[in-house]
């Protein structure tokens, strides 16, 4: 089967959540509280599939939470190719309510892998690699030793002549933009946008700052200032994977890069608007896309 997108996420996350007020350190009943299925890569796939791509998406989930998280994938239409690890995948706990303009988060940094683990997550890439247009490698990695794997994924992927968007952080992400292949775009966020790190060699350069103004540079194609739609937020989670989908979207379809520059910074905002993460529809970014400015700055 061939697939618009693949998504690459290293450290998924299985989130208990709740919607609503609760007291701390006293017993809080509720009604439900379901169980979602995160992550960057997760939320940027399960908006690109809300979008009507074809979608395909790998990382690692082991133990019962990583079956529950691999069944939550196919039902929302993503073929999942998730590598099962001895560890168990990480589960966190968020606390939203319309009231409020961030929500309570609780969850660990990772879970361990081995070095036979990321070979496998590279191999099932370049299984898939003949069959996608695009890939995406999105969220941070679970333990140190999978450190290198964006740097590594970069090579598999100029090899087998893909273009590679990383959204990443840390020492990973370090390391990708010293390694021989830079990624094509990269999406910091900017306090992720560190000094010293080696942005100059990523093609495209998008920095998000919240609900602020957002960054881009493109070499070849132009600079831009962007600025997202006034909204009331009420769960910012999720908001720059919903960016990154949007500019997917866009990059799938053809669409020149203003337009896909202001449909990210609408789908974004989308997200923020709303309790729940990156569930967005395109009827949801569609009625913000008038209120985005997209500002074209000269060349340097």
């Amino acid at each position: 089967m061939a697939f618009d997108v693949l998504v690459i996420n290293a450290n998924p996350l299985l989130n208990l959540v709740h919607s609503g007020r609760f007291s701390v350190g006293s017993v809080n009943r509720v009604g439900t509280m379901p169980m979602t299925a995160e992550g960057k890569g997760v939320n940027v796939a399960r908006v690109l599939a809300r979008h009507g791509h074809s979608v395909a998406l790998t990382g690692f989930a082991g133990g019962h939470s990583g079956a529950w998280l691999r069944e939550l994938i196919r039902a929302d239409g993503i073929a999942e190719h998730c590598v099962a690890t001895a560890a168990p995948l990480r589960v966190g706990f968020m606390a939203t309510a319309s009231d409020l303009n961030h929500p309570t988060t609780v969850f660990p940094h990772g879970f361990s892998v081995t070095a036979d683990e990321c070979r496998a997550l590279l191999g099932t890439v370049e299984q898939l690699a003949g069959s996608v247009r695009l890939v995406i490698a999105s969220g941070s990695v679970p333990d140190p030793a999978a450190e290198s794997l964006y740097a590594e994924l970069l090579e598999l992927c100029s090899r087998c002549g893909l273009p590679c968007w990383l959204d990443s952080y840390g020492a990973a992400m370090r390391r990708a933009l010293e390694g021989p292949v830079a990624p094509s775009l990269a999406k910091p966020n900017r306090q992720e946008h560190q000094p010293g790190y080696r942005w100059e060699r990523v093609e495209e350069l998008h920095i998000t700052d919240g609900a602020g103004v957002i960054s881009v540079e493109s070499r070849g194609e132009g600079r831009w200032r962007i600025t997202p739609p006034s909204i009331r937020q009420i769960n910012p989670i999720g908001s720059g994977d919903c960016y990154l989908a949007g500019l997917a979207h866009g990059w799938l379809q053809g669409w020149a890069p203003e337009r896909r520059l202001r449909y990210a910074a609408a789908a974004g905002s989308a997200n923020a608007s709303r309790p729940e993460v990156a569930t967005i529809r395109p009827e949801d970014v569609e009625t913000l896309l008038p209120e985005v400015a997209v500002e074209s700055l000269p060349i340097r």
